[in-house]
């Protein structure tokens, strides 16, 4: 039976040649060894991206929360003004708590929150960052800014990083 299928397609150009097994395995094997870093790559990024983004919300979210801490006897005088060290002792709480959320993050949350630099403009002004930018307020306004040290995900063995984040905000605006 064997021989009459090989005479019936003795009529074909590829007849005579067999495939070769395991031809595809070699293909597979060669196709994961390119592509298997570069997937780890696009996952160490896309985590970068994702650490990077829980502290920016972090920092941003304690921030908005300590600008809003009024001084209640400026306020008294239809005046607007932060209570500088409220705003501050909420700001470090808030972003210890807010901590607790970030990923890949390398170092205790307290330490963290002491090393971030925060800036009180109680009646306005400018706060000016590491990076060269700078913001400028017309009215109260809170900033920080802060260097993690960041892990990321450690597929591929990349050094901690460390990013810098800034925040910035105001106090909501009095309606007289």
């Amino acid at each position: 039976m064997e021989q009459q299928r090989s005479k019936q397609r003795t009529g074909r150009p590829y007849a005579d040649r067999r495939a070769e097994r395991g031809q595809s395995l070699v293909f597979i094997a060669l196709v994961l060894a390119f592509l298997t870093p570069f997937i780890f790559t696009v996952i160490e990024f896309s985590e970068r991206q994702m650490e990077v983004a829980q502290m920016e919300d972090a920092l941003q979210q304690s921030i908005r929360s300590a600008v809003q801490s009024f001084d209640y006897a400026h306020l008294a005088r239809n005046g607007q003004r932060i209570d500088q060290q409220r705003a501050l002792q909420t700001a470090r709480e808030t972003f210890v708590q807010n901590l607790s959320t970030v990923s890949g993050l390398a170092e205790r949350p307290e330490a963290l929150a002491e090393r971030v630099t925060w800036r009180v403009l109680p009646e306005g002004g400018t706060c000016s960052f590491s990076d060269g930018q700078a913001q400028t307020f017309d009215r109260p306004a809170m900033c920080a800014e802060v260097r993690p040290v960041m892990t990321g995900f450690g597929l591929l063995g990349y050094a901690p990083y460390r990013p810098l984040i800034t925040a910035a905000a105001t106090l909501d605006a009095l309606e007289q």
